[in-house]
């Protein structure tokens, strides 16, 4: 939990993330010394076991970095284990309506009566002395991502938006692109959704976030209100450096 990074994706402030992929805690050090905003960590489409998971946690509160996760499932089990770990968050895929959020909410949010209780985790200092400050404390610092991936998020946008509980509502146009039928990202459809999320986080004062294949994107879309931006991960940046100095030693 930290209530300093959530209350900057609250405020529209631009930052700038990169997801990690590599089941390596030296991966959230060195986003850490890249001078990144945040990192999340992509355990829905990357090989992460719970000891891995841990380590990285660890390591993101000695290096102060802001992380968060992907879980492969946002169940109220999985969301809640993670934050006990504790990480700073959480981005839930496949967010597809209210009732999605809703149930996201119940595994992050002690007050809603839902989410098992522990004083004996990292989050909680290995045993938090007073129980009901620690336990508000991590429902005002945890921060509730939503993925908007698929075409019946785009319908019902309106009510996703509209609850005041997330903080942020990430765009991921891979995923939205094969719910909308098409093969492009840049297909008229999909950027079409992406203005419909973009309009809807205005009108409802909610953050929106979106992962971006360059920097040279983010003019247009912070143009829509997009303040938040994950661009590459830790695999891409080693494959981009990897494949700069191959062509630089073949023209050498």
């Amino acid at each position: 939990m930290d209530q300093a990074f959530r209350q900057a994706v609250r405020s529209g402030r631009r930052l700038l993330g990169g997801f990690i992929k590599l089941p390596s805690h030296q991966s959230v050090e060195l986003m850490a010394r890249a001078g990144q905003d945040f990192a999340i960590i992509d355990a829905e489409h990357a090989p992460f076991d719970l000891a891995s998971l841990d380590a990285m946690a660890m390591a993101a509160h000695g290096s102060r970095l802001p992380l968060l996760v992907r879980p492969p499932s946002a169940d109220r089990a999985s969301v809640g284990q993670l934050l006990d770990m504790g990480y700073h968050g959480v981005l839930a895929p496949h967010v597809d309506g209210p009732a999605a959020a809703e149930r996201l909410l119940d595994g992050v949010r002690y007050d809603r009566g839902h989410r098992g209780f522990s004083p004996s985790t990292r989050a909680a200092h290995y045993g938090a002395p007073d129980f009901a400050a620690y336990r508000a404390a991590a429902d005002s610092g945890n921060s509730v991502w939503c993925m908007i991936e698929d075409a019946a998020a785009i319908e019902r946008i309106d009510a996703i938006a509209a609850i005041g509980d997330l903080d942020c509502l990430f765009l991921g146009r891979a995923d939205l692109s094969l719910s909308l039928g098409v093969d492009r990202q840049d297909d008229p459809k999909v950027v079409e959704a992406v203005r419909a999320v973009a309009d809807a986080g205005r009108r409802h004062g909610r953050t929106v976030g979106i992962y971006i294949g360059a920097i040279a994107e983010v003019p247009a879309l912070a143009a829509l209100g997009i303040s938040v931006f994950m661009c590459g991960s830790d695999q891409t940046w080693i494959m981009a450096e990897g494949q700069r100095l191959r062509a630089a030693f073949a023209a050498s």
